[in-house]
């Protein structure tokens, strides 16, 4: 274990590998977005299941032969899990939004560390909000502002001043007290994306 690499971070995909591996992306506190290997055994108990979607988790790396390679993990602890997400689709569906901004905008990142604090904030803000996709709206108007972009001078300043207003209250607002009507929330979310894909050199679907 003392040639291992300590990778900490959310998963935010699982995709194949072959027939004997899962492809994991997770998004790490030093390294921004990182994909692993984690095996699959095919008989029961042998090792423990690969980590969920959205798990918060600690991993130790197989030493690689060249930086390009993808590593195999040796060991890992789920920190947090968010199972609770499965149980209303539109947490799931909102949460899934995050992950693939994460996944188109997570490999160059100057400082992972402060967008790791973001993401996991958000995660477990879902669980305090009455409308899951005011914690869209606030982690994206965030990260952008933590890029140094203008989303307060241009897109925010630049909507019309009744949603304005109202995107204000929004955003000061802890997500616990936040009520507003799902059309104003989606115009909202909407120019915003709009905004970004415009504007910068993000990308959100």
């Amino acid at each position: 274990m003392s040639d291992s690499k300590e990778l900490s971070g959310v998963v935010l995909s699982r995709d194949p590998a072959g027939g004997r591996y899962l492809r994991i992306r997770i998004f790490d506190r030093v390294t921004g977005l990182k994909a692993v290997l984690f095996p699959l055994s095919g008989k029961r108990g042998s090792q423990p299941n690969p980590p969920d979607l959205f798990d918060d988790v600690e991993c130790f790396l197989r030493p690689v032969k060249s930086e390009s390679a993808i590593p195999f993990v040796a060991d890992f602890q789920i920190l947090r899990s968010y199972r609770e997400f499965t149980i209303n689709p539109l947490t799931f569906l909102t949460a899934s939004q995050i992950a693939r901004f994460y996944l188109q905008n997570g490999d160059h990142l100057l400082e992972p560390a402060p967008r790791l604090k973001l993401l996991r904030s958000s995660l477990g803000s879902f669980s305090r909000a009455k409308m899951p996709g005011v914690v869209l709206l606030k982690l994206l108007y965030c990260f952008s502002r933590d890029e140094g972009l203008p989303v307060k001078e241009s897109w925010l300043c630049g909507l019309p001043n009744g949603l304005l207003n109202q995107t204000v209250a929004i955003l000061k607002a802890p997500v616990s007290e936040i009520k507003v009507e799902l059309s104003e929330l989606s115009e909202v979310l909407e120019r915003l994306k709009l905004w970004i894909n415009a504007e910068t050199e993000l990308r959100v679907e």
